[in-house]
């Protein structure tokens, strides 16, 4: 879902129930599997995931 730059929850809605797919976009993105743009605003469901 995220080979393009997109919002983090809205990918997360696309993948399947936004709650349960979370915690492994949070895994990813403490592993720097995933990456998001901090810096322009702190972490939240509104930040741009690639």
């Amino acid at each position: 879902m995220f080979a393009e730059p997109q919002l983090l929850f809205t990918g997360a809605d696309q993948v399947g129930d936004k709650y349960a797919v979370l915690p492994a976009l949070y895994h990813l993105l403490w592993r720097h599997e995933l990456t998001a743009d901090l810096d322009s605003a702190p972490l939240d469901g509104g930040n741009t995931a690639v």
